[in-house]
């Protein structure tokens, strides 16, 4: 019997997903989470094939009918070019809503807060490395074999931390496309530790049960700008920039926070950092030393005024850490931590 609106909203979730049949091939599938989707199966080329039509009740029954006798008429076609064919059934199907559109609406909702440069360098890596793999494709049919693809194109060329930020970026359009009813899953987040070894050479970070012999190490070095710098880093998981930057007149020492302006902030929107009673301890021994000073790690050998990178680089190669751990490698770690606590990947980044 054809589905109705009523029958539509009684039906319940289940355990395992199911399927509930309409007419002509359209079908609803309810997963377990009581999310419901459209599917359209078809035969193309002589072979069995199913697709996504939306989310119900963003698609209603209506719609989804038209979607599926639109896609039908052109299956019926019977034009001679089978690639262009197939190409327009899936911009029929999907209202367009492909992987390389849905990246180009991301973008444009997320300009206002990123730098045109950021911007720029994102659409080039997509349009370069992503689009021509998976571009074409509606984003609710891409899987995480698609994206592993195209990561493993890039990383075989060497370019494994290139092959890393493409990985985070196409991450980035599927969660923006997840929070807008344009697809249900991410793939790109299940793709951990799918890059090789190297992926680590230039923010190295040490495994999880390594972590408190350094912790101790730098307990136990003289107090100077590269142990606090560490400690810090270690106790709010900052950028290396935004921390080697900050400036007296950041921190709110009432409200115990640390308010990180944009123009110091890589995604260029202002930061606030909660002080611990541990960072706090840190920042009050600096001030001792700079807080007559513009910058917390003040510098009167550095044009900046602040120190360099190289300052907890160095540190840390003295103590034995060279390849090993970076000041970036601390923000690895709190990842890793934040995951094996089932934090959302929202709040990790």
């Amino acid at each position: 019997m054809p589905l109705t609106e009523l029958a539509i909203k009684h039906l319940k979730p289940k355990d395992k997903l199911y399927r509930v049949t309409d007419s002509n091939g359209l079908c609803l599938e309810v997963s377990p989470t009581g999310s419901k989707l459209w599917r359209y199966r078809f035969y193309h080329l002589g072979k069995p094939q199913m697709t996504a039509l939306g989310k119900y009740p963003t698609i209603g029954l209506a719609q989804a009918r038209k979607l599926r006798d639109d896609a039908r008429a052109i299956l019926e076609t019977g034009a001679p070019n089978t690639h262009k064919r197939a190409e327009k059934l899936r911009r029929a199907m999907e209202g367009q809503n492909t992987f390389e559109r849905v990246s180009r609406l991301w973008l444009e909702n997320m300009q206002k807060g990123l730098n045109d440069k950021y911007t720029k360098q994102n659409m080039e890596k997509l349009e370069r490395l992503v689009f021509p793999t998976i571009g074409a494709l509606p984003i609710t049919e891409i899987t995480i074999p698609d994206v592993v693809r195209v990561i493993d194109r890039i990383a075989a060329k060497g370019t494994i931390e290139t092959a890393k930020r493409v990985k985070q970026v196409i991450g980035q359009v599927f969660r923006y496309a997840t929070t807008r009813g344009l697809c249900t899953h991410n793939p790109a987040s299940d793709l951990r530790g799918i890059l090789p070894t190297q992926e680590k050479e230039h923010h190295a970070s040490l495994p999880l049960d390594e972590l408190p012999e350094l912790l101790q190490a730098i307990e136990a070095r003289e107090s100077d700008f590269s142990k606090y710098a560490m400690q810090l880093l270690a106790l709010t998981f900052v950028r290396t920039g935004e921390l080697i930057g900050a400036k007296w007149d950041e921190i709110n020492w009432e409200r115990e926070e640390w308010n990180i302006p944009k123009e110091r902030m890589k995604m260029k929107r202002p930061h606030v950092v909660p002080l611990s009673r541990q960072a706090l301890e840190v920042l009050r021994e600096l001030h001792k030393q700079t807080g007559d000073k513009a910058h917390i790690f003040h510098s009167p050998a550095s044009k900046s005024k602040h120190i360099s990178n190289g300052t907890v680089l160095m540190a840390l190669r003295r103590m034995g850490y060279a390849g090993k751990m970076t000041g970036h490698g601390w923000r690895s770690i709190a990842s890793s931590i934040l995951y094996e606590k089932n934090y959302s990947q929202a709040h990790i980044n």
